[in-house]
């Protein structure tokens, strides 16, 4: 994903800086040209984003960039909620923001996964936010115990009706607290 481009870029995968402008290596991180510092500081500034906006545990992107590069393999609808206010602050990504219709589809399916799982003998079950948003404070807020085993069957059984958005892998991730 993005995050793991600019990670890629500043080293992580052993991308090296191929010219210098005024003795400082310069990198192209997402197509833009610029310092290591620079790509360095834009990472900072993207994790503590991420970590305001409810994804907890972000490793950090200067002393650990291969766990921070590996922390982005997951689409919870926390760190998909974050991604979609922090994902602009990494470099070249402006243009590459979640589309309306991307956006919609991912508020559709959350909705299709609410009115499942309700279906599924929990009334409760809060449907997600205008962003597509579903946390645990939400669940706990409606009496939703996740570690029940009729919660975790209920879910993994509605996974199939947002056509992808969520997986029972996700499911796993998102329970466990991840």
């Amino acid at each position: 994903m993005a995050a793991a481009t600019l990670i890629a870029a500043c080293g992580g995968s052993g991308s090296h800086p191929s010219t210098t402008v005024g003795g400082s290596p310069q990198i192209s991180v997402n197509g833009v040209r610029m310092t290591v510092a620079q790509a360095n500081a834009a990472m900072i500034r993207f994790a503590t984003c991420m970590r305001r906006h409810g994804v907890n545990g972000l490793p950090s992107p200067i002393s650990s960039p291969a766990a921070f590069k590996h922390s982005f393999t997951t689409t919870t609808p926390a760190y998909t909620s974050a991604m979609g206010t922090c994902q602009r602050l990494l470099p070249g990504q402006q243009s590459n923001r979640q589309s309306a219709a991307q956006t919609q589809k991912q508020i559709h399916a959350m909705l299709a996964f609410a009115r499942c799982v309700r279906g599924h003998g929990f009334p409760r079950f809060p449907d997600p936010t205008s962003t597509g948003e579903l946390n645990h404070q939400m669940l706990a807020q409606a009496g939703i115990d996740l570690h029940q085993p009729a919660v975790v069957q209920a879910a993994d059984a509605c996974a199939s009706v947002t056509h992808g958005v969520i997986t029972r892998a996700i499911v796993t991730r998102f329970i466990a607290g991840e």
